[in-house]
């Protein structure tokens, strides 16, 4: 499915189908009371395949859309790591920046289309008819889809109601949920969808949720519960089944090239597409790479962008690693180049002054911001036209994952292998990680391992909260700086620093806890 044009979640069905509360309107005028024989009612809905293929569509759409990973997500969230030195742009940085408290912008959103996604699969789940041939890979998919919201919002937000039922209108305000019963929910849906989905999908089917998508999330949410055991054990069943593309096919792994290829575990899909309507959950109007806006250089994004610290590049040059970094990072190092393969210094001269200006050095990231589109005037101003599926789980995340579960279970030796896996794959030329390194040492290999593989691939900032490191990197005396990898704090465009006890997760919107005063606000703000 490039791009799985039945699957691109550009055909979703009406809104009745999928919205919360159900409104039956009954009139005496006869004229009005006509039935629309071209819409699925909710007492037929489930019944037919092409109904509930049309769902699982329209379930993706507000993950896709411009309010989630389409862009806010990138701008409210992922930029918090230490990887981005944010250039302040008013309310839409003040998250990413540390800034951000109640009120301000987009915490609002992702919590609202994570909702309506859940909404839309719970409908899926309890109401698809069980006689249906594609039963299983039908309703798998809508289990893979709420465990994967439920996980970005039990991440991002901490306290979130759970709710895997149809609304009640006698009880439509939902108390916050413990965070393990959230947990728990996740891996039962991911346990359900290991059963349900297939191993693999073909032609416009391609690059839907698989059984091994789900086990790397069951996997993963292991790891980030410290069950190192269940971690390592679920992850091993992940090991063979996918492969690693070789080093000089590396940016393959980011671009419109190759998508869905055999390093992908789960990828989103995207579409460039010509209609365009901000943050709309309209067929043929989302799923563009809006997130273009906050990985582009600072004069090609209307909000200014990053620089990245560089730390992050002097990592890359300790230990001679060329070919993630010219896929990662663009800077003047010797064949660096911008857009549409546009010599660097040419290209970014104008980036590179405003980068000069501020003091900071002029390092620009390289994926997702649409270098590989074309030239700087090809790609439009808003990514509209920017079509890369955003690889959420590769190959190589999950036996760095596996790595690190193995280490904590004191499994060091078996844990190196991996890392090594991932550090030499095919063509790499790089040293491998020595052999009789302690558990600490290990840890730290693996820490800086996934920094190179997975950079500005939304995982940094999620990594450094679990490992307890966030206020290390981030905090006031910033180990990057006191350990001397460079002279200015992460954070140092905008003045936001991390806090402990408030940062390792955004506020509950405002405008829920008004809609229902039982949710509690998160602590700090």
């Amino acid at each position: 499915m490039k791009k799985i044009k039945n699957f691109s979640y550009k055909y979703v069905i009406g809104t009745a189908i999928f919205s919360l509360i159900f409104i039956v309107v009954s009139c005496s005028d006869d004229v009005l009371n006509q039935q629309n024989n071209n819409a699925t009612s909710t007492a037929n809905f489930g019944t037919s395949v092409e109904q509930v293929e049309a769902a699982i569509n329209g379930a993706f759409h507000p993950v896709t859309g411009t309010f989630f990973w389409g862009r806010i997500v990138h701008t409210g969230a992922l930029l918090r790591s230490d990887e981005f030195n944010v250039f302040p742009f008013g309310s839409n940085t003040a998250m990413s920046t540390f800034l951000g408290n109640p009120g301000d912008r987009w915490a609002t959103e992702p919590w609202q289309e994570l909702y309506k996604s859940i909404a839309r699969c719970n409908n899926i789940i309890i109401n698809t008819s069980k006689d249906l041939t594609s039963y299983d890979s039908l309703v798998g998919q809508a289990y893979f889809l709420r465990a994967f919201d439920y996980w970005y919002l039990l991440n991002l937000y901490g306290n979130v109601p759970l709710i895997t039922e149809l609304p009640d209108l006698d009880n439509l305000l939902v108390d916050q949920a413990a965070p393990q019963d959230v947990w728990n929910q996740i891996i039962a849906d991911l346990e359900k969808a290991e059963m349900m989905l297939p191993d693999s999908w073909t032609g416009e089917n391609l690059g839907r949720a698989t059984s091994g998508a789900a086990t790397a999330l069951k996997g993963k949410s292991y790891l980030y519960m410290k069950e190192w055991k269940k971690a390592h054990e679920t992850l091993d069943d992940l090991v063979g089944k996918y492969s690693l593309l070789p080093a000089a096919q590396f940016g393959e792994n980011f671009s419109t090239t190759n998508e869905n290829n055999a390093e992908s575990v789960f990828e989103l899909q995207f579409l460039g597409q010509a209609n365009f309507v901000w943050g709309s959950d309209i067929p043929q109007t989302g799923t563009m790479g809006n997130y273009h806006i906050d990985y582009a250089p600072p004069t090609k994004s209307p909000d200014r962008s990053h620089v990245v610290n560089p730390w992050l590049k002097n990592l890359f040059e300790s230990n001679n690693d060329t070919f993630r970094r010219n896929e990662t990072l663009a800077y003047d190092y010797p064949g660096a180049t911008g857009y549409g393969g546009e010599a660097f210094l040419t290209d970014l001269s104008e980036d590179i002054t405003v980068a000069n200006d501020a003091s900071v050095e002029p390092i620009f990231s390289k994926k997702y911001s649409g270098m590989d589109i074309g030239s700087r005037a090809e790609v439009d101003f808003l990514g509209t036209n920017v079509g890369n599926n955003w690889r959420v789980i590769r190959y190589s995340d999950v036996l760095l994952m596996l790595a690190e579960a193995l280490n904590e279970d004191n499994m060091t030796s078996q844990a190196i292998g991996y890392i090594n896996m991932v550090r030499q794959r095919a063509g790499s030329g790089l040293t491998p990680v020595a052999s009789g390194l302690t558990k600490e040492q290990t840890q730290q290999a693996i820490i800086d391992e996934r920094a190179m593989e997975l950079a500005g691939e939304g995982h940094r900032f999620f990594d450094l909260v679990r490992w307890g490191l966030a206020d290390d990197y981030l905090g006031a005396t910033s180990l990057h700086v006191t350990n001397g990898s460079q002279t200015y704090h992460p954070k140092s465009l905008s003045g936001g620093v991390f806090q402990t006890s408030k940062h390792e997760l955004v506020w509950i919107p405002n405008s829920e806890r008004d809609a229902n005063p039982g949710l509690g606000q998160n602590p700090g703000y």
